[in-house]
């Protein structure tokens, strides 16, 4: 292949995109190394020539049925993709979004979109129209792929309307079985078997390939625009940084978290191609069918939120001595802070707390190299990264003392698609990224996230440790799952409540109740919630967010 000029201003790189990331800040980091200077599709190649017999995929669904892929497999299966992409018109820098379940097809196509020079967007499954909409708009996308349907879902039929409305989405491709009652634009994946094979120049590694939309818990999503430099940067120093062994060897990595999220793709695709390890993709998540696949497919690995991790140890997992879990990347909501010990002891395996935003994929994680205590904060940064915790006036606060969490680094992207003004809101002078995350520095400078700007309460005037709170309340044995959330009251702004899931059988909580309980636990009485309310369970991001955005208009 001919690798084209790689050190183009990012202007002409960009195609009129806005970035505050500027020739100097792309060229320093390409000296330092950090930016490798290579695509995705590369890591597929260099895995399928190094290992072309090991298992690279395999798809378990819910169904029942099983199928698996080599490397070599894999990469022609994605080969094969790109050639059908580009029959249907798809080149550099248009955009394929994919909406599918986590089937083994996916990570095919994602690398396919790769090889073209094209841009990957993702909506996970169980989005509705609206979401599906927004992101589909939003990053013009010239093709979708879909199943014709998902458990209650018509997506063919959601496909049509978003066609009808949305003038750059041309090709609708259904990966299904039946062909019947097709229109024009629309074809099956099975149809394109034929397509002749075709090559392809390699990607810019600085050009955008990955459109990482914010999972919408605060409003509609933003496309996070990433190349394949910042990307590579960000999932290999996840690796260095817990140690590649750690994951198991080789690493079979269960793939719970959507795809169509930014912890399915980076970590549950990318990843696990990056350490040429076996991905066990599960089409949903179900804690005790999830747990038997953990088992037959000898697992080592997972990343995800903390709910999966509470949904594990509901099961008859916790305190298996033959499970086979070796290292649980936990990340993408607060972890409570006795969460990851107490996994440990039940699962056998490292717990790895861990902070990334879709704008950055991870760039704290705790490691075994580190002493155990690191595991009740959100860990150490990775090489090449800087982050600051500072106040109202910018200035950096002192060690131990909650702020607002700035970061920049070689993972950072380039800014919101098709958005200045948001790009331009989130940067600060120097490149330093507005996280929107409460958090804190300790004298080891490690990382401990406090909960997000936005779910910040405050009472009377005194700030409320959102995330030292509700780490308290989780410890509670009746108490399922916990999110504080802010109330508007009249005389102190707001007061504090909590929002409960109770554990089946048990007792709902009262104010009094948990009071009693977190007294007695030494939380102090300025932070003790003034409303409980329980429900029975809470509303989440397929990614395992708490939705806290619907709790207040719940509340309210």
């Amino acid at each position: 292949m001919t690798i084209p000029e790689t050190h183009a201003p990012l202007a002409e790189l960009l195609d009129g995109q806005h970035t505050p990331v500027t020739d100097a800040d792309a060229e320093a980091w390409r000296a330092a190394g950090w930016w490798e200077e290579r695509s995705i599709r590369s890591l597929l190649t260099e895995a399928a020539q190094k290992r072309p017999d090991r298992v690279a995929l395999v798809g378990r669904r819910t169904d029942g049925s099983r199928v698996s892929r080599t490397y070599a497999q894999f990469d022609a299966g994605a080969h094969h993709a790109a050639s059908v992409l580009a029959s249907l018109g798809v080149g550099p820098g248009d955009s394929v979004v994919l909406m599918l379940p986590n089937w083994v097809e996916y990570p095919e196509l994602v690398f396919g979109i790769n090889e073209l020079g094209a841009v990957y967007a993702g909506i996970p499954v169980a989005y509705g129209e609206l979401q599906a909409a927004a992101i589909v708009r939003r990053s013009k996308a010239r093709v979708l792929v879909i199943p014709r349907r998902w458990r209650s879902t018509e997506h063919l039929e959601l496909s049509r309307r978003l066609r009808a409305g949305i003038p750059t989405l041309q090709h609708v491709i259904v990966l299904d079985d039946d062909g019947s009652d097709l229109r024009e634009g629309e074809s099956l994946w099975s149809s394109h078997a034929d397509v002749p094979r075709r090559t392809f120049p390699e990607p810019v590694p600085s050009r955008v390939c990955y459109l990482g939309f914010t999972s919408g818990t605060t409003g509609e999503p933003k496309g996070a625009m990433h190349s394949h430099n910042t990307l590579i940067y960000a999932i290999r120093r996840q690796v260095e940084h817990v140690g590649p062994a750690v994951y198991g060897d080789p690493m079979v990595h269960l793939v719970a978290s959507p795809a169509g999220h930014n912890t399915g793709f980076a970590f549950g695709i990318v990843l696990t191609v990056l350490v040429a390890g076996t991905a066990v993709h599960v089409d949903r998540w179900d804690p005790d069918w999830g747990v038997r696949v953990i088992r037959e497919e000898a697992v080592t690995a997972f990343f995800g939120a903390p709910t999966f991790l509470q949904d594990m140890l509901r099961t008859d997992l916790a305190g298996d001595p033959d499970c086979p879990l070796k290292c649980l990347v936990i990340a993408g909501s607060p972890v409570p802070r006795n969460l990851p010990a107490q996994a440990q002891k039940a699962l056998g395996a490292y717990m790895s707390p861990a902070w990334g935003m879709t704008e950055c994929t991870i760039m704290s994680s705790c490691t075994p190299a580190e002493p155990a205590a690191v595991q009740r904060t959100d860990g150490s940064v990775f090489a090449g990264s800087e982050v600051r915790v500072v106040g109202p006036d910018g200035r950096d606060v002192p060690t131990g003392v909650i702020g607002d969490l700035l970061m920049r680094g070689p993972g950072l992207v380039y800014g919101y698609f098709d958005r200045p003004d948001a790009t331009d809101e989130a940067y600060l002078p120097g490149l330093w990224f507005k996280t929107g995350d409460r958090a804190s520095l300790d004298e080891h400078g490690w990382l401990s996230l406090r909960g997000r700007s936005k779910d910040l309460i405050i009472r009377g005037g005194e700030n409320i440790p959102v995330t030292d709170v509700e780490s308290v309340v989780f410890d509670h044995p009746d108490v399922v799952n916990v999110a504080l959330v802010g109330v508007p009251d009249e005389r102190l702004g707001e007061r504090i409540c909590a929002v409960l899931e109770i554990r089946a059988g048990r007792p709902e909580l009262t104010v009094d109740t948990l009071a009693d309980y977190l007294l007695a636990r030494g939380l102090s009485k300025h932070f003790l919630p003034e409303r409980v309310k329980c429900v029975p369970e809470l509303p989440m991001t397929p990614s395992g967010k708490i939705q806290k955005f619907k709790l207040r208009e719940m509340i309210a």
